[in-house]
Parts: structure tokens; sequence; C-alpha cells
């Protein structure tokens, strides 16, 4: 059976500026946004997903589509004529003030966005496709609208698993904790410089772990780090993301070691080693 959503989700496009610069640690900068649209702009979840636009690889000037059929309008575009188009967190949405805040990984020029926000200042512009509408009222709704963390309502012990990529979104995650609930938090970040406080009203048991420069599931992994770990007998719920390769091997070790239900697992591949992703 097919579930109708309840509402109407909607995602258009905005053309933002670079208000201001915060470099967080080495490896993470924070880029403030600000465009009167922004004031619109509506978000299904602490992971609400984005699409971070530039421009196209022709070097030639960036068009925004406008609308509901904006994803069709790129794919109608000639390949060297089309925008490039990158998958973001919402690190914070200011509604009063039409700002936007999105962290992104510093990796050199390796990739499209880490080689313009390398360079980036402020009076930049950017393409952004915000949510102007989402349905919060239903799963499918959620997902739809961009987010997949979606616990449910009865989980008290959660598994939080992510890399740098998805560290924006895992403390937006942890801001709105609620305080009954218990988080087992394995988190890779490039350095130990990285590492940060992740302020939560619930309860949040963080293990930081640094690239080694080792294999994804080796000694020093964040595989080996969840393995090793003795998890809550109560985990109900866990939220996955990162590189897909690594999202894949902890889903399995969940469900074939921890006993955790598939269903009850929500994982999202932000990127895949190497393939230029960001």
């Amino acid at each position: 059976m097919t579930t109708v959503l309840e509402r109407p989700i909607a995602f258009d496009s905005v053309l933002a500026t670079v208000a201001a610069i915060d470099d967080l640690s080495p490896h993470l900068r924070r880029v403030t946004f600000v465009a009167p649209r922004i004031a619109e702009a509506v978000t299904a979840g602490p992971d609400q997903r984005i699409k971070v636009l530039l421009s196209p690889p022709d070097g030639g000037e960036l068009r925004l589509p406008t609308g509901p059929e904006w994803y069709a309008e790129w794919c109608a575009m000639p390949v060297e004529e089309r925008f490039i188009m990158r998958t973001y967190t919402v690190r914070a949405l200011r509604l009063e003030v039409a700002e936007l805040d999105i962290e992104f990984v510093l990796h050199g020029v390796n990739g499209p966005a880490s080689a313009w926000v390398s360079e980036a200042a402020p009076g930049d512009e950017i393409g952004l496709i915000l949510p102007f509408a989402v349905d919060t009222t239903s799963t499918k709704g959620l997902l739809q609208s961009g987010v997949d963390y979606v616990p449910p309502a009865t989980s008290v012990s959660r598994v939080l698993v992510a890399d740098e990529t998805a560290l924006p979104a895992l403390a937006g995650i942890l801001e709105e904790l609620p305080p009954a609930v218990q988080a087992t938090v394995f988190v890779e970040v490039p350095d130990i410089a990285d590492i940060r406080r992740l302020p939560t009203p619930g309860h949040a048991d963080i293990t930081w772990i640094a690239h080694t420069g080792g294999s994804a599931d080796g000694p020093g992994s964040l595989l080996e780090a969840l393995k090793s770990a003795a998890l809550p007998f109560d985990v109900d719920y866990a939220w996955v993301a990162g590189e897909s390769g690594m999202i894949k091997q902890v889903r399995r070790h969940l469900v074939n070691t921890v006993g955790l239900p598939k269903p009850a697992i929500s994982f999202q591949g932000y990127w895949k080693r190497g393939e230029p992703q960001i």
C-alpha cells in the first residue's frame, strides 16, 4: 500500500551570500549565509539535508533552477553546463535574521565544495536548494523531507555513529536529544585537534577516533572502536552516517552482532571513498 503524504513538500533555490566564516577546527569550517528568502525556510529534523550549488564545470554563470521541477531542469541541462551540486546539512537556521549555517569539511582541492570553501570570503555568492515546506506527520514524510534521523517516540537508548562529514548532523542531533535518552556515540575525525565539545540535554557517552591512516576496519578505526565497546543492553535505535563503506560495515555489525533489527537502524552514505563527493 502506498502511503499518501499528509502535507506537501517543497524545495526551491536561493542565491545566498557569505556573511561570515569561522574555523571550528583544522578540518571543519562553518560558513554563515544570508538571503532574504532564508527567512521562509524550514527544517524537518536536526540532520536536514540541503543542496549546495556551485558554478558548472565549463566555468559558466551559475544559473539557478526554480520551482518544484528544479531537479528535472538540472537533468535536462548539458552536462558541462550543469551547476555542480553537493549535499550538506543545515547546521543552524536563524529565521529572524535570514541566516543559515553550513559546516564544511576541509580536505584540500580534491573536491569542488572543499576547493570552494577553502577560498571562500564574505561577499561570495553560492546557490542553495532549501526546503520551504516539509511533512513531519509520518516517517515517510520526514524521509522525503530530507532527514534520516527518525527515532521511535519510545526510544530511550541510541547508538550514533558519524565520521567528520556527518559531525554537523550529529551535533544537531545531540542538541535536540531528550533528557531521558541515553546516546552511545562514536565519532571519527581526521585529527585529534578536531575533537570538540558536543553539548546535549540528554546523556551522551562519546568516543572520539582520530584517523590512523590504516584500513577502515583495522586497529584504531571507527568500526573497531564500536566492536570493542560494551554497548548498553537496551539499545533500541541507531543512526549511522558518513562514508558509504563504513556505514555498511557498521550496519552489518549492529544487525549481526548487537542484534538490532534492520528497521531500527537509520543510515546514510554522505560520500564514497575514492570518489570526489564533497
